[in-house]
């Protein structure tokens, strides 16, 4: 049997849905302890800053976790930093405060040695043996101050992400953290005087902050069998830029290719690349930028550079085919843990860092939009991975009437919102004059075309200059010739980008599986917010606030207006799984299933065009199984197929450990292991007459 198999679990708890990290927190505290953290005298507005820097540090690496929103409308009236230290006191003394203790006491609560896998492979005469190279995810990895305004010169070197310090610099000063965040909405690239770096290192992201542990976890078991620095390495990047750009401005892909380089001369093995969420998207890139010539835009290694000097591909969790989160991310700054963490702490976070701000941050992130779903309607459309075959599962409804909308100030024609995505489109098939004026399509559901079409085009300042690094047309991208100017814009596409040629080569598809995680939305006009002054704004401006847009107004502050629409939270149905105005399928709380297991299954296929020189690859799912630890508080436990948690997945880190040091692979690692619908979902869409990879390309 394998390892992951025999290790003894801590308490466990019934199978089913992960509750948010806050909450398992708060269930691993004894009463003793409570009792104890409520007599303690109320702390200074020092502690109480370090104490909501764990929270918000928490908050942010679990952001893409799904949306419950807050009615942006409803406005608490309160002193917005009173009330959040009075909350937070409470919250975090309660859920986070032994968090804290046990990081700056020196307490260690990780498994004993004798029982981490890396420990027990290693009297199986597992040793080093292929060199690894890391490639972090999005958000998990720190980011440094280099040069900055006044307002943050004081932490020059200091992360502004990832540290106990960044909640403190975003609630001393929220507009100077924000804009050292933010990059040139018109350049993708640093704004003016402003230089912010991931850290480098091991440090970079084997722990997010405190004892919120990334990758911690797999290099100490790596460790067990004799890695270290030199026969291991991790390539953290900035996961802000578009992918084009961090190779243009931090030289990341070149940077990337001489560290296998070295590693391979020094070792005389070829290197296991081993990649997390939006990092396998960042791999996959890598691998078409590789092989491609440098005149073309490529890193001119040659045809056979990745079958020369690269043994695995472990894509743990990955983005292959991109994911819906990413839609209201940029579509309206929709954020669901805050709602779902505590409705006074979600209404006073929604006052003080609100859906304004978050959107103007995060669509200057090019990353977000490389993170878009790939493969069009012929992948997102069929409703295949929902259990249903239609002809146009929706990414976006809107649950406006299109009778009267927003036409009296008393009141708006609303759908039922408990009616069904298919019945409520019945309704009527068009917007408004005043609807069209915001620029949505004349449509009750946005397919998924739609919907990044609208995007690309409106979205946060790019505007259409988003399409110069990335394409989303996947039937084009496949008809690009690799020597094609154009063809670097798919490369983050493997629906229109095949495998390079490495028949040695093989992938490994490592994910959980068993949460219900984000596939489409339901949005209502948010009828206060639709004026000319506040909805018409030419996005194209808003780098200069004294310039007057194509359409007359002015950008005043710099910034693109709120966002007009937002989900709508009553939007509810248990027979297709509707919550909160969110449509849930099979994934790992973030990727859906879609995302994490098609294109691994396509790629396997015999004769695959997407796989022409027969790379061998396997696909293993963990079925999600949340236990509670003493040992481990906040996370989902030795056997949790959860998006960051499955980075300390037993079996995952097994299988890790195994494919580096070559410890009985093809009798442990080489085979799939499928527990989750995903052969009849393939199947299902294949067989669809206008879905599955056949149509998309």
């Amino acid at each position: 049997t394998n390892l992951s198999q025999e290790a003894m679990p801590p308490m466990r708890r019934k199978k089913g849905i992960s509750a948010s990290a806050s909450a398992r927190a708060a269930k691993a505290i004894c009463p003793s302890e409570l009792s104890a953290i409520h007599e303690k005298d109320a702390p200074t507005k020092k502690r109480f800053q370090t104490y909501l820097a764990v929270f918000v540090s928490m908050l942010a690496v679990r952001w893409l976790l799904s949306p419950v929103q807050t009615n942006p409308r409803s406005k608490p009236n309160v002193d917005s930093k009173g009330q959040l230290q009075m909350v937070f006191d409470d919250f975090l003394a309660a859920n986070l405060q032994p968090l804290w203790d046990r990081a700056f006491n020196g307490t260690q609560h990780a498994l004993e040695e004798s029982s981490r896998v890396g420990h027990q492979l290693k009297k199986q005469n597992a040793k080093v043996k292929h060199p690894v190279v890391i490639v972090p995810g999005f958000v998990t990895s720190a980011l440094e101050l280099w040069e900055g305004e006044s307002c943050m010169k004081k932490n020059f070197r200091q992360r502004v992400w990832g540290s106990a310090s960044m909640a403190r610099t975003f609630f001393a000063d929220r507009d100077c953290w924000q804009k050292h965040l933010q990059l040139n909405p018109q350049t993708g690239m640093d704004p003016d005087n402003i230089r912010v770096r991931s850290a480098q290192g091991f440090e970079a992201a084997d722990n997010f902050i405190a004892t919120y542990w990334v990758w911690s976890k797999l290099i100490e078991n790596l460790a067990d069998v004799g890695y270290d620095g030199t026969s291991m390495s991790m390539l953290s990047y900035d996961w802000r830029l578009g992918y084009e750009y961090l190779e243009s401005r931090d030289g990341y892909f070149s940077k990337l290719k001489a560290a296998i380089e070295t590693h391979h001369k020094t070792s005389g093995e070829k290197a296991v690349l081993v990649s997390h969420s939006m990092g396998g998207t960042v791999t996959y890139y890598f691998l078409q930028w590789v092989v491609t010539d440098a005149k073309h835009g490529g890193g001119g290694g040659g045809k056979d550079w990745v079958e020369r000097h690269v043994h695995s591909f472990v894509n743990i969790a990955g983005t292959l085919l991109g994911v819906p989160k990413s839609i209201p991310a940029l579509l309206s700054g929709e954020l669901k843990d805050i709602a779902v963490l505590m409705p006074q702490i979600g209404d006073l976070l929604e006052q003080f860092f609100g859906r304004r701000v978050r959107k103007n941050l995060w669509n200057t992130w090019g990353s977000l939009y490389g993170m878009l779903p790939k493969g069009g309607d012929a992948l997102w459309g069929s409703g295949a991975d929902l259990g249903e075959i239609t002809d146009s599962t929706p990414a976006v409804v809107w649950n406006n009437g299109t009778e009267g909308v927003c036409t009296s100030t008393s009141s708006t024609s609303i759908v039922d919102n408990t009616t069904p995505a298919d019945e409520q489109a019945t309704i009527d098939d068009e917007f408004t004059d005043e609807e069209l004026e915001l620029h949505i399509p004349a449509s009750k559901k946005w397919s998924m075309k739609q919907t990044i079409d609208h995007l690309v085009r409106t979205g946060g300042g790019y505007g259409s200059r988003i399409e110069s690094i990335f394409s989303f047309d996947s039937k084009q991208g496949w008809k690009e010739r690799r020597s094609s100017a154009n063809k670097r814009k798919h490369w983050h596409d493997p629906v229109a980008s095949p495998l390079p040629h490495a028949p040695s080569l093989k992938m490994y598809c490592l994910y959980g599986t068993g949460l219900p995680t984000e596939r489409s939305y339901f949005y209502q006009l948010s009828c206060d917010k639709v004026s000319a002054k506040d909805v018409d704004v030419d996005q194209t401006c808003i780098d200069d606030t004294e310039a007057t847009c194509s359409n007359g107004t002015t950008a005043s502050d710099g910034n693109p207006p709120e966002s007009p629409y937002y989900i709508d939270v009553a939007a509810k149905s248990d027979v297709q799984n509707i919550t909160s105005g969110v449509r849930f399928s099979d994934g790992d709380g973030s990727v859906p299933l879609l995302s994490l297991g098609y294109m691994c299954q396509k790629f396997a296929e015999p004769r695959s065009k997407h796989n022409p020189s027969g790379i061998k690859v396997f696909t293993r799912e963990r079925m999600h199984d949340a236990e509670i630890s003493l040992t481990d508080p906040g996370r989902g436990g030795p056997r949790s197929g959860e998006h960051v948690d499955i980075l300390g997945n037993v079996g995952v880190m097994e299988d890790v450990v195994r494919i580096a040091t070559g410890l009985d692979v093809e009798e442990k690692v080489d085979k799939d292991i499928i527990v989750s619908d995903l052969k009849n979902i393939v199947k299902r869409l294949d067989q669809h007459p206008s879905g599955g990879l056949k149509h998309a390309v």
